[in-house]
């Protein structure tokens, strides 16, 4: 084996000194490309003539392929592997096992898999490159000789990759939800929501130029229902931190069913509707006869929670639009009056700014929806995943990747994403036994709950709360 090293490690020497020879050096920055094209090959000559010198010392090895039961079928077989560096050719030999399987001993050695075109290190790298990236685009980032239809079988093969939740030694006073969707096209023609919900605790704004999310936790759930993503959202928060220990929680939002629901889970949440969404609605309001010299009043209505003044104004308003903008201006009315209590909680309490719309296009937007872009059902599943795994500091590896994913297996696994992250229904799982196993003798005790416990007077707490409203 040495001597193959050698060998090779001397032909790509002598190709490097005569590309130097023959270019010269007044373009070092084509002649570089150009050397690393050659070493690029010399690797993959080196572990050609590696795994070969590997299988012929296996396969001369007679007495040890007895007592395993090998038998030598076939050769010199050739594959080739794509790998992160460029194309590997190599020959290795067929064998038959004693109860009639065949295999490539080497292959199996090397972690190579049957019918493994691309290596797993490859199709993790281009799909690492295709969370923000279009897949032709991943390609060539990754300077890798595949197609673009191999990049997106490896986003839709992708294996489950969700953000592991850990414990926090310190749980905050106040936690915050910051939950949307985005609006995305399908290539049948329909427009769908991808939903995220963003668990944090705060915004720090000690840089004026950069404020930030504390300890951010992106969630999707592309494909689920709300209850059921809202259940992967409650499940996370409860793995995270010790709820009892929490005095508020604020879910913004603005005002969809399934955020106020989220806000209904927990005893001690409200909802908080997001800043842009108020200014969005009282901008559009002062668009109408009447409406900007009480939009001020108005403003003070809500945040002071006159409702009765409130509703004087709005149909004041109301009355002075004619016919051809009453529909319209009713609409504007009726999302204020609605959320008129959330409002309230935006306008009155001293709590971070909501981020909403922000995190949206940070996290989702900017691949899923900025350009005129029309996914698949299964690659918008996949690409949202991911988008969320990274932004939470994720890196997808080989472990990730599937070899092949035939097309029934793909649709019972996108069957199964409508229960949720297998990952998050596993805490769930836990944090329902601790509720099954739960003294409820503690739900009449007054003594505090140990760390990370989830009670019976929590349990209490939550049935509570979602019965609870904001007076």
């Amino acid at each position: 084996m040495e001597n193959i090293i050698m060998q090779v490690l001397a032909k790509t020497q002598e190709a490097v000194m005569k590309k130097i020879h023959d270019r010269g050096l007044s373009d070092i920055g084509a002649v570089s490309e150009e050397l690393l094209g050659i070493l690029k090959n010399g690797v993959c000559e080196l572990l050609s003539g590696i795994l070969e010198e590997t299988d012929r010392e296996i396969a001369d090895s007679r007495a040890m392929r007895k007592a395993d039961g090998l038998k030598v079928k076939e050769r010199g077989v050739e594959r080739t592997v794509v790998l992160p560096v460029g194309e590997m050719r190599y020959r290795r030999t067929y064998y038959e096992t004693d109860t009639g399987e065949r295999v490539y001993l080497l292959d199996h050695l090397v972690g190579i898999e049957p019918y493994e075109r691309v290596s797993r290190a490859l199709c993790a790298k281009l799909v690492n490159y295709a969370v923000d990236a279009s897949y032709s685009r991943s390609v060539k980032a990754a300077e890798a000789s595949v197609s673009r239809q191999t990049v997106c079988n490896k986003v839709h093969g992708l294996k489950e990759v969700v953000t592991d939740v850990e414990r926090l030694p310190e749980t905050p006073k106040v936690l915050h939800i910051f939950t949307d969707e985005d609006h995305v096209h399908l290539n049948n023609g329909k427009s769908v929501m991808v939903p995220i919900s963003t668990i944090s605790e705060g915004i720090d704004v000690s840089n004026p130029k950069r404020h930030e999310l504390i300890r951010p936790l992106h969630i999707t759930g592309y494909g689920m229902d709300a209850e059921t993503f809202n259940d992967q959202v409650e499940a996370c928060l409860n793995e995270r931190y010790d709820i009892n220990a929490v005095e508020n929680i604020y879910v913004h939002g603005d005002g969809a069913a399934r955020i106020v629901s989220l806000s209904e889970r927990f005893p001690n949440a409200c909802h908080v509707l997001d800043g842009f969404h108020l200014e969005k609605y009282l901008k559009k309001l002062g668009h109408y006869e009447g409406a900007s010299q009480r939009i001020g009043a108005l403003r003070t209505a809500l945040k002071e929670g006159k409702w009765g003044s409130c509703k004087k104004l709005l149909n004041a308003i109301y009355a002075l639009q004619d016919d051809k903008h009453k529909e319209k201006c009713r609409n504007v009315i009726g999302y204020l009056w609605k959320h008129r209590q959330a409002i309230q909680l935006r306008l009155s309490l001293d709590i971070c700014g909501s981020c909403t719309e922000s995190i949206v296009s940070h996290v989702l937007s900017e691949r899923l929806s900025r350009s005129p872009l029309a996914w698949s059902e299964r690659g918008l599943q996949k690409i949202a995943m991911l988008r969320a795994y990274v932004k939470n500091g994720g890196v997808v590896s080989s472990k990730d990747i599937r070899v092949s994913l035939n097309k029934e297996d793909a649709k019972i696994e996108s069957a199964t994403l409508r229960n949720g992250w297998s990952k998050y229904n596993h805490y769930m799982e836990q944090q329902i036994a601790l509720i099954l196993d739960t003294d409820w003798s503690s739900a009449f005790s007054s003594s505090p709950a140990p760390f990370g416990k989830v009670d019976a007077a929590f349990v209490i707490r939550k049935a509570l709360g979602s019965m609870h409203s904001i007076a």
